[in-house]
């Protein structure tokens, strides 16, 4: 692995408490008690984006201690868990229509899409390394909107204010990768391609809340 990613596994630990923490008063907080609606569908939902959580942290973690069977073991078991995890956002799409809280429907669409091309992006490079683990990056940023979008709209109470907070620290992380890989020499246009997506998103959010 390269050397500036040698560490990756472990950067990607801080997916655990931002989840946490964004995700308590509407899910962690109200175990073992939960309301009426999260039900069984909702817990798939968690615990399929649990599994890829673990599956992120894991994979950086196998390739630096050489652990190349497993780490291609667990790659092939996503064919079938992203999959499935896509189809748990599905459930949660129409979850948001039953509300009617319409314009919401821009986060789990956005966040959705966004996954399936850096997924399919990073598969279809599955055998040039470099471009395969920047995909793979770029789509663990993705979990930034859900997590600490949370969190900022706690704080705020104001999707409007919240977001844009939440877009420009995915953004920035995504342009000082661009920067760093730049720098070195490395290969960047993977990050570029996530950071076009990201804006056609950030984009979306703006016309959905501003028209």
């Amino acid at each position: 692995m390269e050397t500036n990613y040698r560490k990756l596994g472990y950067v990607f630990l801080l997916i655990i408490p931002l989840t946490i923490i964004g995700f308590y008063p509407s899910y962690f907080g109200l175990f073992p008690e939960f309301n009426e609606h999260i039900d069984i569908l909702v817990h798939l939902h968690f615990f399929l984006s649990a599994l890829w959580i673990a599956i992120l942290i894991t994979q950086p973690l196998l390739i630096v201690n050489k652990k190349y069977k497993w780490h291609k073991i667990i790659g092939k078991s996503t064919y079938v868990i992203f999959p499935l995890w896509i189809l748990s956002f599905l459930v949660m799409i129409y979850k948001v229509i039953e509300k009617e809280d319409y314009d919401y429907l821009v986060f789990p669409i956005g966040n959705m899409l966004i996954l399936i091309v850096l997924y399919f992006l990073a598969i279809k490079h599955r055998k040039t390394t470099a471009k395969h683990m920047r995909y793979m990056i770029a789509s663990a940023v993705v979990l930034i909107d859900p997590t600490i979008g949370r969190w900022t709209f706690n704080i705020f109470e104001n999707d409007l204010i919240a977001m844009p907070i939440t877009y420009a620290i995915m953004n920035l992380i995504l342009v000082g990768l661009i920067w760093m890989d730049k720098r070195n020499g490395k290969d960047y246009k993977p990050y570029v391609v996530a950071l076009i997506c990201f804006l056609l998103y950030n984009i979306a959010f703006f016309i959905v809340y501003l028209t």
